[in-house]
């Protein structure tokens, strides 16, 4: 074996270690996106309806102009969280094909699409830093609409990619992201470490505990290594992400979400804020929302819609 295939080999293996199995990213205890208040807070944010989500608000629009089915749709790492399914289901698109460079998430996220009897989603195990451009189903000028939800924040080859979706999508095709566009390597800004430490300081133990029994007493910022030893494609060049992107396609809707202070706060202890009778998430939410407002901080999470020339 080359020494590049070594490398890319060690490359899959290290991805799918991270997210092969989603019950890793639980074993602690629950993230932000598993509390119904910030989902109804990103989807306010993002759409201007607590109740409308935005991959809902994304094909809403799409229809409005164009009419839905949409013939094919292409979804870039894809995951285990069954985007596709849910698109399928939705009757938003006749042909899909799902990709994901992790063979463990990709058989979840089949499966689900199996379970639901769909024959309209296909399963790919592709590498979006290098795209089979021209092989069969890929075909230039074949899709209507490339879709990533926290996808392309892994993707070192970001000029590769999206030249590879300019010619993979038809003429005014649609690229939605829904994606991670903070700091590359999560090299969070001081201000924004302070501000996480200052509100897990200001809670009683019980809503520090994770679902392990450990009391999580504040936030450390990892180091660039620390990331990439859990996985190499983590946040490889998420501030490149947005700026690059006009370079290809014409941007016409970016709507940041924060996810700066309740990504990282909640993180493992989630579970604790279900009912929030004492006000603590409400008042995380009202915190982020005026730092966003002022400008202390830069929305880390974004949803984009944009088009191709």
């Amino acid at each position: 074996m080359t020494d590049q295939a070594t490398a890319v080999t060690g490359f899959t293996t290290a991805v799918d270690a991270a997210w092969g199995d989603p019950a890793v990213w639980t074993a602690h205890g629950q993230q932000w996106t598993h509390l119904d208040r910030v989902r109804q807070t990103i989807n306010r944010r993002v759409t201007g309806d607590p109740h409308v989500a935005p991959l809902t608000w994304f094909f809403r629009a799409v229809d409005q102009e164009h009419g839905l089915p949409l013939t094919r749709v292409l979804v870039l790492g894809c995951g285990s969280m069954g985007i596709e399914t849910e698109i399928a289901l939705a009757g938003w698109a006749q042909d899909i094909i799902a990709i994901d460079l992790s063979p463990r998430a990709l058989a979840i996220a089949a499966a689900k699409s199996q379970a639901a009897g769909l024959t309209s989603v296909t399963h790919m195990q592709a590498d979006m830093n290098a795209l089979p451009l021209g092989a069969h189903g890929f075909e230039p000028g074949s899709f209507d609409a490339i879709i990533s939800i926290s996808g392309v924040h892994h993707c070192a080859n970001l000029e590769g990619l999206y030249a590879a979706c300019a010619k993979l999508l038809k003429p005014q095709g649609w690229f939605y992201l829904d994606e991670f566009v903070g700091p590359s390597r999560f090299q969070w800004p001081e201000v924004q470490v302070g501000l996480i430490n200052g509100f897990l300081a200001a809670l009683p133990e019980a809503y520090l505990r994770t679902a392990h029994g450990h009391i999580r007493r504040g936030y450390l910022r990892p180091t660039v290594d620390q990331v990439i030893a859990v996985d190499p494609s983590e946040a490889v060049r998420s501030t490149d992400l947005l700026p690059l992107l006009s370079l290809w396609f014409s941007v016409h809707v970016v709507r940041g979400y924060g996810g700066n202070l309740l990504h990282l706060a909640l993180a493992e202890i989630a579970q604790n804020f279900h009912t929030d009778q004492d006000g603590y998430l409400e008042r995380l939410i009202d915190l982020e929302g005026w730092c966003l407002a002022e400008r202390l901080l830069v929305d880390d999470f974004a949803v984009i819609m944009a088009r191709n020339r």
